[in-house]
């Protein structure tokens, strides 16, 4: 197994592609701790982690919370003895309208969600790594932090993602020599449960799937397959790497 004697923790872990990356690296044979707000969820995946002889921790919190954080960190360390890999992967549904309609306060709680979070963990987390020897931290940020997409009106979402790109990079060289290696995923649209609920209108799931060359929409277990890489050593010469994942859309 890939992960054999790893610990993780993934963010929003509960739901989704967190979820899809918790159970891949269960079954990879790491110990997986998932941290979320929804309680309910959390303890689902944990227990389909369970049923198949698995080892998973569920952790309620929120990333915008400081406090929330230093315990996920803290309790993952004292359940499973050391910390190897973080996936920063929450992230909830953004807002999508026109710039001059955004307020400060759409755009404030979007930053301290999406990049703020990340930040947050990625901090408390490299001591613990530093204090092991090394370990890896992946990023999930969104081909929409790469590039400008037609009819795509979500510019805090976008903005805060491609800040989670440069730290990723800036973080990456900072602990080279260290061991800690950094990161990152960058999707294009996913068949997550809100994604799901929007392609209930026709002509959204035909924009949505046009966007895509390949004229589909990924599945989180495409993206669990590479995070399962970046976590492993089978890329230990890997870091500051941004990954699309996106069905052709960067290549347009």
């Amino acid at each position: 197994m890939r992960l054999e004697h790893k610990v993780a923790l993934v963010t929003g872990g509960g739901t989704g592609i967190g979820e899809a990356i918790a159970k891949a690296f269960a079954r990879e044979g790491a110990k997986v701790a998932i941290t979320g707000r929804r309680k309910e969820e959390l303890a689902r995946v944990v227990q389909d982690i369970a049923q198949r002889g698995g080892h998973a921790l569920a952790l309620q919190g929120s990333v915008t919370n400081e406090q929330d954080v230093q315990n996920a960190i803290a309790t993952t360390v004292r359940t499973f003895g050391r910390l190897d890999i973080l996936v920063n992967n929450a992230g909830n549904l953004f807002y999508a309208g026109p710039l001059h309609e955004t307020t400060d306060q759409i755009w404030d709680e979007t930053f301290d969600i999406f990049l703020k979070g990340t930040f947050r963990f990625i901090r408390a987390t490299i001591p613990q790594m530093l204090k092991q020897g090394g370990g890896s931290i992946i990023n999930m940020s969104t081909v929409a932090g790469l590039k400008a997409i037609p009819f795509f009106q979500a510019h805090a979402y976008q903005a805060a993602k491609a800040g989670v790109n440069m730290l990723t990079k800036s973080v990456a060289v900072e602990y080279a020599k260290q061991g800690v290696r950094c990161n990152c995923i960058c999707p294009a649209g996913v068949l997550t449960p809100p994604v799901q609920e929007m392609l209930k209108d026709p002509k959204a799931k035909a924009l949505f799937e046009n966007i895509h060359p390949m004229g589909r929409l990924g599945q989180p277990e495409e993206i669990a397959e590479a995070a399962i890489y970046f976590a492993s050593d089978e890329s230990r010469w890997t870091t500051g790497s941004i990954l699309p994942i996106d069905g052709g859309v960067m290549a347009v």
